[in-house]
């Protein structure tokens, strides 16, 4: 029998971790290039002092049941938990030091594998520690504030999947929750590893979105540079650029990471690595993506930058033009304006309009001479 608690307080708890802890894109990038754990002791637990309130939500299932609560303790994840065949613990935010270390000592959590999952620094990976496997994931997020990744840690010990996030809520895992509770899919008819999968699947998934938006922008913007180049295109264009390098930097090494899962045998039997082969080919059609959008991307900053030169050249040929009309004009001006004594156009009634005419037809004639040479035509229309 399903059962899903609402609990008021906690949920006030998580939104107001939202607003306090969300990361920016720009944070999210520093404290990827700063590990939190230098000048530590291995294993040591160190936990960020801007991280948002630990809360922790255990869905526990099988084929005919499923369990969901929000507890505040290990002794409420032993309750949920019960006899189900699989157990979820998924901690959201990384303040609560204390409840981290009861939960690193209830599942047995490695030293080094509990400090890699409070290092929000760390790159894809799988590693095994005796009868357990801990992955490392980076879970993209596209909302607005620009493209970033936060880390997802999980680790798989027998029935139980504990993962670990640094930023409560507004994850890509919803998809495998709405499995989980309507009963559909596989889920609830196998093992822990299968979810482990799950979860992984849920996050190369989650880069499509992102990798789609990007491509758009860049055909998009194709269009419109050929069109009339502007700055703001060009702010278009070296983000997009900057987007696709932190794409695949978070890609490629969960590539190597499917990889590795393909070969663990003793952690992913015959039923479940045929997914594992699926997913490792999600993560190649990503990275072919990001390939080809990041060659467009680029082409496109040169055809920016050819755009650009071709109308500055085009406007200096218009003033060149200009000035080259005049000069002829300002010379017969100049003669004209002399005033010597003995100038017989001077005394002649129809001096002025032999002055004005000497001049148009001098216009009009270098004007036929650079039409007929293509010089007047527009060379920034194809």
């Amino acid at each position: 029998m399903s059962q899903f608690p609402v609990v008021g307080a906690v949920q006030q708890r998580v939104g107001s971790a939202l607003r306090r802890g969300a990361l920016t894109a720009k944070l999210a990038r520093r404290r990827l290039r700063k590990p939190a754990s230098l000048h530590t002791s291995p294993g040591t637990l160190v936990v960020e002092p801007d991280a948002a309130p630990t809360v922790v939500t255990v869905m526990a299932f099988g084929p005919d049941s499923l369990v969901e609560r929000t507890v505040t303790d290990v002794a409420g994840i032993d309750a949920a938990a019960g006899d189900h065949p699989v157990v979820w613990v998924n901690i959201e935010g990384l303040g609560d030091a204390s409840l981290l270390k009861a939960i690193a000592d209830r599942f047995g959590i490695h030293p080094l594998a509990m400090e890699d999952a409070t290092d929000m620094s760390q790159r894809a990976k799988v590693e095994t520690y005796s009868d357990a496997t801990f992955i490392v994931l980076p879970m993209p997020h596209d909302e607005g504030k620009g493209f970033w990744t936060e880390q997802l840690a999980i680790w798989l010990h027998g029935r139980f999947v504990v993962a670990f996030q640094g930023v409560p809520g507004g994850d890509c895992l919803d998809g495998v929750r709405a499995r989980i509770r309507a009963g559909s899919g596989r889920l609830r008819r196998t093992d822990a590893s299968y979810l482990a999968y799950a979860l992984a699947d849920a996050v190369v998934d989650g880069f499509f979105p992102a990798v789609d938006r990007i491509g758009g922008m860049v055909e998009d913007l194709e269009d419109e540079v050929f069109r009339r180049p502007t700055g703001q295109q060009l702010q278009q264009i070296r983000r997009a650029r900057f987007e696709l390098v932190q794409m695949r930097r978070a890609l490629l090494p969960i590539r190597d990471l499917a990889m590795s899962m393909l070969g663990m045998d003793r952690v992913f039997d015959a039923e479940v690595r045929p997914y594992l082969r699926d997913l490792a080919d999600h993560v190649a059609r990503a990275l072919d993506q990001i390939e080809t959008d990041r060659y467009m991307a680029n082409d496109l900053l040169e055809i920016y930058m050819t755009s650009v030169n071709l109308r500055l050249g085009e406007t200096s040929k218009v003033l060149t033009i200009i000035a080259t009309l005049f000069m002829p004009l300002s010379f017969i001006a100049g003669v004209y304006g002399m005033n010597f004594d003995w100038m017989p156009e001077l005394d002649w009634p129809y001096g002025y309009l032999f002055a004005l005419g000497l001049m148009a037809l001098t216009a009009a004639g270098l004007v036929a001479y650079f039409w007929r040479k293509g010089w007047l035509r527009d060379s920034t229309k194809l």
